[in-house]
């Protein structure tokens, strides 16, 4: 059964003046949720469970394929950060899509043309309600830009709307170690989690002591999915709040006093 999100209006007591949160993300990605932090008046604490890697075999034939798309789909931040700088988006001819507002806007920074994402929600669902799919034809060749692995449904549902699907999954997840040390010296009163990987990443690195620790704190998701996985690892509050924002996390440190 799907446990109820955590009211993001519901009471919370910090631990410190300056709110501590737990960043579980790739270090291409936390660099920008640091500065949030910053401009929040919160402390940011990098806790990566991977790293993002990219796959040179791929890379290397992605370009052609890339020109031969009718639409590109963008499945995350990560995609675009190692794919993109390697592809030419001057012609235009070709609709580029993304998952979410995040991954339209660093696409946008190589993109000279404009990037669709949808107007309401950050998954495959919502990709697949959006307009453009009935402004191209028939047999239409859709490239997804992705990692290692990852759901099938937008795919599946193209493919039966009579598109051509291709995967170009550019890059995979390194594990890395996490440095509980400096986990348990920042005493984070929240953590920043985006996907189900990152959670599992996270708790199957921790022992006993740690696991504990990680229950207890408040979790900012950007989707139910992830949620629940938070939820599957033991976790106790988890408010899905879409994106990261400045402004989120200032609300949060209002309701503590």
């Amino acid at each position: 059964m799907r446990r109820p999100v955590f009211s993001r209006f519901a009471a919370i007591r910090f631990q410190t003046a300056m709110p501590t949160l737990l960043i579980v993300r790739p270090p291409e990605q936390a660099a920008a949720d640091l500065r949030i932090c910053a401009e929040a008046g919160w402390r940011g604490v990098a806790a990566a469970p991977f790293a993002v890697e990219a796959d040179p075999a791929a890379l290397a034939a992605l370009p052609p394929r890339f020109q031969t798309a009718d639409a590109v789909f963008w499945v995350s931040p990560s995609a675009v950060a190692v794919a993109a700088p390697h592809l030419d988006f001057s012609d235009g001819r070709k609709a580029q899509i993304t998952v979410g507002q995040g991954s339209r806007q660093a696409l946008q920074t190589y993109c000279p043309h404009p990037v669709l994402s949808p107007d309401t929600g950050s998954d495959s669902e919502a990709v697949l309600r959006m307009a453009v799919w009935d402004s191209l034809p028939r047999g239409a060749n859709v490239l997804i830009v992705r990692g290692k692995g990852g759901r099938g449904f937008l795919a599946d549902n193209l493919r039966r709307r009579g598109f051509a699907v291709g995967f170009a999954e550019v890059y995979f997840r390194r594990p890395q170690s996490i440095n509980w040390q400096a986990v348990a010296e920042a005493e984070p009163d929240a953590a920043w989690v985006a996907s189900a990987e990152a959670v599992r990443g996270l708790f199957t690195q921790a022992g006993p002591a740690f696991t504990q620790i990680l229950q207890s704190l408040l979790y900012f998701t950007n989707h139910q999915r992830v949620a629940d996985a938070l939820y599957a690892a033991g976790a106790k509050r988890a408010a899905v709040v879409g994106r990261l924002a400045a402004d989120t996390l200032k609300r949060y440190t209002e309701q503590s006093r």
